[in-house]
């Protein structure tokens, strides 16, 4: 049974790296776009009064309603996405040290927050993949998405289970 657990659980972590793979360039677009009205220099008077950028500016479409995916994207991997989309910015966080690593906390909070109150629309070159069993969705390209056979979840497809590994 620790087996099966730990193979669904690399299923779903190796699905959630597809689905950053996938979604990658989507989500720095969207980052851009989110903080193109910020200059470096913002940077401290933001921290200091804990203000953020306007979230009106934040679209990450591609992602659909897999906003579960998105929570899963820790602070590191927040901070290089930042850092990839505005270098500029993210020196200026990393600059004032802890005050700047406990913005991006509060930063992070912030997107999820609103996130999850959004609902979004897929990517015209994205479809829904989902598992029947499961019922997870999860992004594919388009002209990928036929030739999924497998739930990359928890492995549903030929010669498996018959129903999902139970949550934990």
């Amino acid at each position: 049974m620790a087996i099966k657990k730990s193979l669904g659980k690399f299923g779903s972590r190796f699905a959630f790296e597809f689905f950053l793979e996938t979604m990658h360039d989507s989500i720095i677009q969207g980052l851009k776009k989110y903080l193109n009205t910020i200059k470096a220099e913002d940077i401290p008077t933001m921290v200091r009064d804990g203000s953020f950028p306007d979230l009106a500016h934040l679209d990450l479409s591609a992602v659909g309603d897999n906003i579960e995916h998105i929570e899963k994207i820790s602070l590191v991997r927040l901070v290089e996405f930042i850092a990839e989309a505005r270098p500029d910015l993210a020196t200026a966080i990393m600059s004032l040290g802890d005050a700047g690593a406990e913005y991006v906390v509060k930063l992070r909070r912030h997107i999820l927050g609103s996130l999850k109150r959004t609902e979004f629309k897929p990517d015209e070159n994205v479809v829904l993949g989902h598992c029947d069993k499961c019922d997870k969705k999860w992004p594919d390209k388009k002209d990928e998405a036929e030739s999924v056979t497998r739930c990359p979840f928890w492995g549903a497809g030929e010669d498996e289970p018959e129903k999902p590994p139970e949550e934990e």
